[in-house]
């Protein structure tokens, strides 16, 4: 019997084993199909895309085509007014005319599309004879009255435009929602024009020039000249520049009323039968019209409108998981590790966007242990980046053009030997500056060579004084500088007197403050740079007094 209870407990515990380890690879089963099944839907969704986007370059589809009718305000050497049209109340002549234009158009996306149009009407000016004073009048056959002028051309016009939809480029800029009915483009293109023109007497109606007339000639022939035009390909032709704004109103889905307003500006001086040197180099003319435009074939209505903010949310969600796995930084530089070429750099040290410690002046010195940051490019400079300088007179080498002066002399800014005037002070004469840091009049150790220089010529030259000249940044007032100069100013003096034995009263100390900075210039994209320039300003001059 014991036997027997034994052999069920294990037949039990083997049932139990097999039956979990099952379940386990079920389980396990399960979640490969339902990954598998996931990825197989991603794959799906991204043919799918990728057909929508071939499909929405298809050439076929997203075309409409428009019919506009409206006015013409020609702008050149004719025109009587700047900023309206002109009348004549004699021959009832008004310089606003018209046109009408047919336009094809392709849309490319939401943002872009292109278009054709072909435009046919009438533009015309004139001009009093006010408005010639200190002008020659533009007369071949000695036609011109003397009283005004006026023309009228009529024209064909081709022209290709590059359209944008600026109402999605402004939702990047201004948050904007889905416009419902009002919609705006901007345009852009070139033409080419043909024309006929023919300029009269503004009074009485008399043949003075025209371009694209077969007739024409002096009026004293008794003949009415300009009213022969030539044909469509013999007559004259000009280069077309346009800019422009086109409303759209939607009515549904198929219509848009259109308001356009489009400049024209021509290669040419002759649409006005006029080349004259006016206020106008070359003509132009306006064409503000109303008109309708219909969609036809295949549209994909929904691509019409896309909304930047909508479709960043999931694209910001992608790059936040790309950052937070990027925004590992073990120094605390600024710079991920995944970029930084030196990711020991110590705790408060201002790199590059490398990882890099900063070095101005490229001396290899890192500036945060640089004790001369300012070294001249190329120099030779020692561990501390401080440049050499063999003969101890406040020159370094880089710039030394006398590398052997003797000790104590008196030099000028190359290192050459120079002789002091009497009863002034030389403006020729060198000494290093000291340099501080910010609100600071504690002398630095990298200080320390150019005090010894200072303090080595005024032993060797006892009959010498100096001036000692405070200098700081613009941080903080100017009272608080003024005094923080003369702080600067005294402290350089004691450590002479103290230290080297310079008698007090070969010292005589100033400030400048902020008043007299060397540069400016602190306004760098990198506030570590920024103080490097500050500190330039934040010193102690001297000024050697006979």
């Amino acid at each position: 019997m014991q036997k027997f209870i034994i052999f069920l407990v294990f037949l039990f515990s083997i049932t139990t084993v097999i039956s979990q380890k099952t379940s386990d690879v079920d389980s396990l089963n399960n979640h490969f199909q339902i990954e598998i099944k996931e990825n197989q839907n991603k794959i799906n969704q991204d043919i799918e895309n990728g057909k929508k986007k071939i499909s929405d370059f298809n050439i076929f589809k997203n075309w409409k085509m428009g019919f506009s009718y409206g006015i013409t305000q020609f702008g050149g050497d004719l025109r009587q007014h700047n900023h309206y049209p002109a009348y004549q109340e004699t021959g009832d002549f008004y310089e606003l005319k018209t046109a009408v234009a047919f336009s094809l158009h392709k849309r490319i996306n939401s943002f872009y599309s292109i278009s054709a149009e072909i435009l046919s009407g009438k533009f015309s000016g004139l001009r009093r004879s006010n408005e010639y004073l200190g002008y020659t009048v533009y007369d071949p056959y000695n036609n011109y009255e003397g009283n005004g002028d006026k023309f009228n051309a009529s024209f064909k016009e081709a022209d290709l435009i590059a359209n944008v939809d600026i109402s999605n480029v402004f939702s990047y800029f201004f948050n904007s929602k889905k416009a419902n009915k009002l919609f705006f483009n901007g345009k852009l293109g070139i033409g080419y024009n043909i024309y006929n023109s023919v300029r009269r007497n503004l009074i009485s109606d008399t043949y003075i020039y025209s371009f694209g007339y077969k007739d024409e000639g002096s009026n004293s022939s008794g003949i009415d000249y300009g009213n022969d035009k030539k044909g469509l390909f013999t007559s004259p032709s000009e280069t077309v520049y346009l800019y422009g704004i086109q409303a759209k109103y939607k009515l549904n889905e198929k219509l848009n009323l259109t308001l356009d307003y489009t400049v024209r500006n021509g290669e040419t001086d002759k649409w006005d039968a006029s080349i004259m040197n006016t206020q106008n180099l070359t003509d132009r003319f306006d064409f503000l019209s109303f008109g309708i435009s219909y969609k036809f074939g295949h549209h994909n209505y929904s691509n019409e409108w896309e909304s930047p903010i909508d479709n960043l949310n999931s694209s910001v969600n992608t790059i936040e998981a790309n950052i937070i796995g990027l925004s590992l930084d073990s120094d605390h530089d600024g710079v991920s590790d995944s970029f930084d070429k030196d990711p020991n750099t110590p705790i408060g040290v201002a790199v590059d966007g490398s990882g890099i410690a900063l070095d101005v002046d490229m001396d290899n010195v890192p500036d945060f242990i640089d004790a001369d940051p300012f070294s001249s490019r190329g120099s030779i400079v020692d561990l501390n980046g401080v440049e050499f300088d063999s003969d101890n007179d406040g020159i370094p080498d880089s710039k030394d053009l006398e590398s052997n002066t003797k000790a104590g002399s008196i030099v000028n800014q190359y290192g050459i030997s120079i002789t002091i005037n009497n009863n002034n002070y030389n403006e020729t004469a060198f000494l290093p500056s000291v340099y501080f840091e910010t609100g600071s009049k504690f002398i630095s150790s990298s200080n320390l060579k150019r005090l010894t220089t200072v303090a080595q010529i005024m032993i060797l030259n006892p009959t010498i004084r100096i001036n000692v000249i405070g200098n700081t940044d613009f941080t903080g007032t100017t009272e608080s500088n003024n005094k923080l100069g003369k702080e600067r100013a005294e402290e350089v003096v004691r450590y002479l007197v103290e230290t080297f034995g310079i008698e007090r009263s070969r010292c005589v100390t100033f400030s400048n403050g902020e008043a007299k900075p060397i540069t400016t210039n602190n306004n760098t994209s990198n506030e570590f740079s920024n103080n490097y320039l500050r500190e330039i300003n934040r010193r102690v001059d001297f000024q050697i007094i006979y």
